[in-house]
């Protein structure tokens, strides 16, 4: 695979080493801030590289995939290039900012994969979620809680989001419309989808905007029935980075927090036993891709993933 990276801050290096892990070779580099161009071309022996997404077309005869490692307001420019100069594409998530940006991507005609970055599909405890789910091991399903939360907005744990900008950009308006919920809740709404196939939005429970949605709270429904609280949070004073989940049902439940164990879900039964189920490590995001690009074929977490995703965040905005 010969690979773009557009973007080259913290999420064009991350993904950087995860591809040329796998084999791919990167050979353009597209960023509009000087430093993190020169930084990242001389780390990864980049030898052609640009300031702008107009220079995307210059790589439709030189690469045959490309990265999108931009801020969410810029992916659907990005996207569309790509789409243009005949590559594939890999689009970190969410899809687009707005559903009329997903709507314009989805006109496109695509003849090359087109992937969006839902990393949370594997992890290990996820894949036992899965697995209890369909051998039915918590009879029927009556209630399900879903959390992603943060706490770098007040901790800094990261860096101090006033001065880092892979932090300060997820609280600008103008680069990220949807704030909390576009970006770790899209995440979990993909998850849903997942899981459950059918997701429905009801209602907002908790809303925080200062200076940006830096907290989000909602009631969904999976199916026709089944009542989801999902919360997502930038400010978590107890959690620096969680992606959680209880599924309730008839016959037990079952728990999962990454920050306690990215490997084994609890399942609880109604009498108070407990039990651990280890699951299996996933394929990545990063290897389906280098996997889709081989042979030409759609893989998900795929676009259709992302629309629909969008879709929904469109709703509960």
């Amino acid at each position: 695979m010969k690979l773009v990276i557009v973007g080259c801050g913290g999420m064009g290096w991350y993904q950087a080493k995860k591809f040329q892990a796998l084999g791919a070779q990167i050979v353009g580099a597209i960023d509009h801030n000087e430093d993190h161009l020169r930084g990242f071309c001389e780390n990864f022996g980049v030898e052609e590289s640009y300031k702008s997404l107009d220079m995307i077309s210059r790589f439709s005869a030189k690469a045959n995939a490309l990265s999108c490692c931009l801020p969410d307001c810029f992916h659907t420019l990005c996207c569309e290039a790509a789409v243009r100069a005949n590559l594939a594409i890999f689009c970190e998530k969410p899809l687009t900012s707005t559903q009329e940006e997903a709507d314009f991507l989805a006109r496109l005609p695509k003849s090359q994969p087109f992937m969006v970055n839902f990393s949370k599909r594997h992890t290990p405890s996820l894949s036992a979620a899965q697995e209890v789910l369909s051998r039915g091991m918590l009879g029927t399903l009556e209630n399900v809680t879903i959390s992603y939360l943060q706490s770098w907005y007040k901790s800094h744990i990261w860096g101090d989001p006033k001065e880092v900008f892979r932090w300060k950009w997820r609280l600008l308006p103008e680069y990220n419309q949807g704030g909390c919920l576009s970006d770790l809740g899209s995440h979990l709404l993909d998850l849903l989808f997942l899981l459950f196939g059918n997701v429905h939005f009801e209602k907002k429970t908790l809303e925080v905007t200062f200076p940006a949605l830096v907290e989000y709270g909602a009631l969904l429904r999976i199916g026709n029935h089944i009542p989801c609280t999902l919360h997502c949070s930038y400010q978590d004073p107890s959690w620096d980075d969680s992606l959680q989940l209880i599924i309730e049902g008839s016959e037990a439940t079952l728990t999962m927090n990454t920050s306690l164990d990215r490997k084994q879900v609890v399942i609880t039964s109604k009498d108070g036993t407990s039990t651990k189920l280890e699951g299996n490590r996933p394929v990545s995001t990063y290897q389906k891709f280098f996997d889709a690009v081989k042979s030409g074929d759609s893989i998900p977490p795929s676009f259709e993933d992302g629309y629909r995703v969008q879709k929904l965040l469109e709703e509960m905005r």
